[in-house]
């Protein structure tokens, strides 16, 4: 990951069911933990580096929020928890990312 695809916001813990398609398969997994900008997701079905992946969860009050998103690490840990891969949201909908934000806050507090 080059110095200026680094994540700028801090990714608090939260595990919530996420599906995701990359190349016609339809995966269904858990995130480890969310920013702003992107998410962990615990799977050991990891795309390249660089992949584009189509992303669609729930969060607070949007029921589906759906974007794609880029593969930017990927971790294949000894550990199953730690297999998984970072991604950056792409073209989030503002609304989405409003919710996401909320989100993030309401877990920081608690």
């Amino acid at each position: 990951m080059s110095k200026d695809e680094r994540r700028t916001n801090e990714r608090l813990a939260a595990k919530f069911e996420i599906s995701y398609v990359h190349e016609n398969d339809y995966l269904i997994s858990f995130t480890k933990n969310i920013s702003a900008d992107g998410m962990f997701i615990e799977t050991d079905k990891l795309p390249a580096v660089g992949s584009t992946i189509r992303l669609i969860f729930s969060l607070g009050k949007l029921k589906k929020i759906e974007s794609s998103a880029k593969v930017m690490w990927v971790n294949k840990g000894a550990v199953t928890n730690d297999t998984g891969m970072g991604v950056k949201f792409i073209n989030m909908p503002a609304k989405a990312k409003e919710e996401i934000l909320k989100e993030i806050k309401v877990i920081a507090v608690l």
